[in-house]
Parts: structure tokens; sequence; C-alpha cells
């Protein structure tokens, strides 16, 4: 959670029903101030709802949005110190760049000069300056998301609120424009509140980022914290690929825990205390597994396996076996560096790890 007083939004016990479906359920959190903080979950999990009653275009069924420690129950869309970006851009086809980036400054009764000096500077930080006379239709998708962004922009929002705003965008360029809207938000020192359905999206730009699922929040961490020690099976499986072996405790010695598995007895670190027979199951991401031809060494995890389906990614190889034990194919990835070791295609191999690369889930 945040730090105490260094808050500028705070989202306090917030529920949204749509007739009886709880499309957010008791949703409580904490964005400091300059933070990017990123709403992560699957189509339907809440987070375009929470954004929108951030924006004040829904309001909560039950709760608090206060921003700024001021609450927004009964602040209209139009008054809070919020502004959005929406996926679509919603660039005005019938205005020029620079009319459409200084829109939002036509009730603020600017002079002619500080209006325009605004809208150059919101147009520089965007990359787009000197494009001020361009039309709508002479742009491409990516100088439409910028358009779109300095025009959020150039009132100097305490809070900018963006809804998949890179989810048009081409492989290539919107990895081109995460990169640049992580500077942006550095250089202007914003709170930017992000909604993606894309995991290495989230990791890539956030600071922090909140998994949701049905409504609820699951885990808010850095993404380092979320991809090495997520709190519960579903965050495991949604952020990265993750491998799951399902069992109960048999014993614990020091941080080891034993656990009984259809696959054989395995050995993982626990963070607290676990009662035997407790059901738990042991994650392990791909990355952390080595493939051999051979029996590993003893205090080693091991599994015998035959490969069925093999992935040149690039940088690394990706392998699916299948063991006698899981039901679902084990996942192992193997990073290219040097001399290439690639698996064999055919007979047995082992897969092994060390107890302290797992991660022991209780729910």
């Amino acid at each position: 959670m945040s730090e105490t007083g260094n808050e500028v939004i705070e989202i306090r016990e917030v529920f949204k029903h749509f007739g009886p479906v709880a499309a957010v359920d008791g949703v409580s959190i904490g964005i400091r101030r300059g933070e990017f903080f990123s709403l992560l979950g699957p189509s339907g999990c809440g987070k375009t709802t929470l954004l929108r009653m951030l924006a004040g275009f829904e309001h909560p069924t039950s709760g608090e949005i206060l921003i700024d420690g001021q609450s927004m129950t009964n602040v209209p869309a139009n008054r809070r110190p919020t502004n959005m970006v929406f996926q679509s851009y919603a660039i005005f086809p019938h205005l020029n760049v620079e009319e459409n980036v200084g829109y939002g400054l036509r009730n603020r009764k600017l002079g002619k000069e500080e209006m325009r000096a605004g809208v150059a500077a919101a147009l520089d930080l965007v990359k787009l300056g000197g494009y001020g006379k361009r039309a709508a239709h002479q742009l491409s998708g990516g100088q439409r998301q910028r358009v779109a962004l300095a025009r959020a922009l150039v009132c100097r929002p305490k809070v900018l609120l963006l809804d998949e705003p890179l989810g048009a965008l081409d492989k290539k360029l919107r990895e081109e424009m995460q990169v640049e809207l992580r500077q942006l938000q550095r250089n202007v020192g914003i709170t930017f509140v992000f909604v993606t359905h894309d995991q290495e999206e989230a990791l890539t730009l956030s600071d922090r980022i909140a998994v949701m699922s049905l409504g609820k929040v699951l885990q808010i961490a850095r993404a380092d914290d979320l991809y090495e020690r997520p709190n519960c099976r579903e965050v495991a499986e949604f952020i990265g690929n993750m491998n799951l072996f399902e069992g109960k405790v048999a014993a614990a010695t020091g941080a080891n825990v034993t656990v009984d598995t259809a696959a054989g007895q395995l050995v993982a670190e626990a963070d607290t205390q676990l009662a035997t027979g407790a059901p738990v199951y042991i994650a392990v991401r791909p990355e952390k597994m080595t493939l051999s031809t051979k029996r590993p060494e003893q205090g080693q995890n091991a599994l015998k396996g035959r490969i069925i389906a093999e992935t040149y990614l690039g940088d690394r190889r990706q392998y699916l076996l299948a063991t006698a034990a899981q039901e679902k194919p084990v996942t192992v990835s193997q990073q290219i560096s040097g001399i290439e070791t690639k698996a064999p295609s055919e007979g047995d191999v082992w897969v092994s790890w060390r107890p302290e690369l797992a991660r022991l889930l209780t729910s």
C-alpha cells in the first residue's frame, strides 16, 4: 500500500454494482503522487469501471474516492483535477493539431499568446513541435496518440487517466510509445493511472501494479515483486508463464517445505509456517528450470519427461514437456547465448530446479 501522507488518490472500499453484478467489489487503493500506477487484469475485471469512477463518468454505489484529500463524491467530471486519454484517441476530425490540443484551454480565459505558448509547450512535450497546422486526417496512429496526450496534458491535471491508450497501435509502434510514455511521465511528474490487459506493458511502464479479477484487487506490488513473488495462484498464472504443482505439505525443515505432489516429493522455500497436510501449490517460472539428458544432482527438484513441442523465440527457446505425473505440459525456457545448447528432440530428458527458485502458494 501507499506511504501515509503521500497519496494523491485514495480509493476507499469502493463498490460499483450494475444490477446484481459487482463490477468493482470493495476496492481500496492508495496511489502516490507522481507515480505511474497500472490497473491490470483480463476483460471484465473492473479496471476500466474503476478508471471511469476516478474520472467522474461513473459513480460508486458505495465507498469514497478522494483526490488530493478532497472527496470526489459530488464533483462532476469537468471539475475534477483529472484528464483522460482513450484508446480511440477521440481526436476532433474537423480541427487541426493545434486546435485539438488547445481545446481544453478554451474555457480558461487565457490570452491568445498565453494559449499559443501552452499549446506549443504541450506539442514539444510529445515531440510534435511544428505539427500544429497539420490536419487530423494527415496524422499516423502514433501521431494521433501523441496529440491526444498533448491535449490531456496541456491543462496540467494532477492525475492523468489512460484507458488502454496504446491498444490500437501495431507491436513495434506500441513498444516505441511505451518508452516515450514512461519518459513523458517522468518529465512532467504527473500521476498516471494506466489501464491495460497486457502484462508485459504493465511490467514495462509501472512503478506499481494492481492486479484485478472479478472486481477485486488480488495484489498491489512493484513489477519485480509481482513477477517473482505472486501472492496467489491467479496472479502467478496471469503474470507471465508459470508451472504449478499441486500438493499437500509433508514436512517443514527450516525455510524449506517438502510437498507431496503427483510428481513425487518436491521442495520449495516458504515465507510462513504451514501445517502438515495443508494444500499448496509449488510455482516455478520456465526460465528457472534446467533441461538435461542426465538425472540431476541430489538436492534439486527433478522430473523426467519428453519434449513434445519447441518454439524458437530469438533470444531463447521454449519447450513443452509431457510428464507422467502432470496432465498439463511443463514449460521450460532456455536462453540462447554463445554456443547454443539445444535440447534433444527424442528420448527422455530431465527438468530440474533448485528449491529457492520456486514459490510456495497457499491459494
